[in-house]
């Protein structure tokens, strides 16, 4: 049946709704009651429980690496088989010799799974994948509390403005936006690439020592003097960039830099 418009928003019919009916104290009632439901966090997490579970029956999620359903509730995209197939890496902390960081730190092995989600995340855009791959790094540091302690700020390796017009976001900043939340450590916007340089994986790793040399600054108006910094990255390989990044740092008054990639190689 059609229900035709009467007066003042009133309709005819089986269902019509009289004059009046919606008195502003029902509706602010009304207001309360819904409020007063939501206002409980168990079936606040219910009702949403249940509606993700619809949807899920609608439009199934599936693990961005091996296309596995996933259930309603999964928050990182990626299912608990993928997950326990990332490795840490053997030899988590380096301290080379000739870099200018004091020591850097890799959560995870290069390879396999992680390796295709970190390549999922930087090159397809799969922004969703942030949260299992900051969370790795998460439990890492949970491990190593030496990461944190005594730390000032966090800040992370820039993109050249292009590369990022390109790609549209930075994803070491995002990893360190979501370190930043979970430790509760302010992180800062510190360092530019002002200078567009090849891809480090295009590179031999001769070249990569030399590709970077000298291209990273401090923003202008930034101090850093005296400070301990954590300086973050999605994943290292020689060195090289979080090594040219801590030379800007240190050059500008930092007392210390230490850096975490998500990800190295052997």
């Amino acid at each position: 049946m059609i229900l035709r418009k009467r007066q003042k928003g009133a309709f005819e019919g089986p269902y019509a709704i009289r004059p009046g009916f919606f008195k502003p104290g029902l509706i602010v009632e009304f207001d309360k009651s819904l409020r007063s439901m939501l206002s409980y966090p168990k079936m606040t997490q219910a009702i949403i429980a249940i509606a993700k579970n619809f949807i899920n029956l609608l439009y199934p999620l599936h693990c961005a690496t091996c296309n596995r359903t996933l259930d309603a509730l999964n928050k990182l995209g990626v299912c608990d088989f993928c997950l326990s197939q990332i490795k840490p890496h053997p030899e988590p902390c380096c301290q080379k010799t000739g870099l200018y960081f004091k020591r850097a730190y890799s959560a995870c092995l290069y390879d396999g799974v992680l390796k295709e989600l970190i390549h999922l995340f930087k090159y397809k855009k799969k922004l969703a994948l942030g949260g299992a791959l900051s969370g790795l790094m998460e439990d890492f540091i949970r491990d190593n509390h030496e990461i944190m302690y005594d730390l000032d700020i966090i800040t992370f390796v820039p993109l050249h403005s292009r590369r990022l017009r390109q790609r549209g976001f930075n994803q070491s900043n995002m990893l360190a936006s979501s370190l930043s939340k979970e430790f509760d450590i302010s992180i800062r916007d510190i360092l530019e690439k002002p200078i567009s340089t090849r891809h480090q994986n295009e590179l031999s790793r001769g070249q990569r020592l030399t590709n970077l040399k000298n291209v990273f600054k401090i923003r202008d108006g930034t101090s850093v003097k005296g400070l301990r910094i954590l300086l973050i990255d999605d994943v290292m390989t020689t060195g090289a960039t979080l090594s040219e990044c801590a030379k800007a740092l240190l050059s500008n008054g930092a007392k210390e830099v230490r850096c975490l990639a998500l990800a190295r190689g052997l």
